[in-house]
């Protein structure tokens, strides 16, 4: 488990709201077309990024943040960004409550 002070998980609370909103701060709109856009590979995992997003969600700085995405290589950075969004697709269901 990953441990980030407070502030951090304001920033975390913030990218996500944002993400909500359509506003992705982490992605650039070319890349979450073509990631999105296509079927997942047979072998994605979210397992296997999970400690790729926790990184990413502890690093300070937003600048921090892409640059350590733009490390990844090309397969884990779409599984990266599937999942991220996976995420925020749960956050937007959490956050309409129960539909009864």
């Amino acid at each position: 488990m990953i441990q980030i002070t407070e502030e951090q998980t304001a920033q975390v609370k913030y990218l996500l709201e944002q993400s909500m909103q359509g506003n992705h701060i982490l992605f650039d709109s070319k890349t979450l077309r073509r990631v999105l856009g296509t079927p997942p590979s047979s072998d994605a995992s979210t397992s296997c990024v999970a400690h790729h997003i926790e990184k990413v969600m502890g690093l300070r700085q937003l600048a921090q943040k892409h640059a350590y995405l733009e490390r990844l290589d090309a397969r884990t950075y779409d599984q990266v960004v599937r999942s991220y969004f996976n995420i925020v697709e749960n956050r937007l269901l959490e956050s309409r409550g129960s539909a009864h």
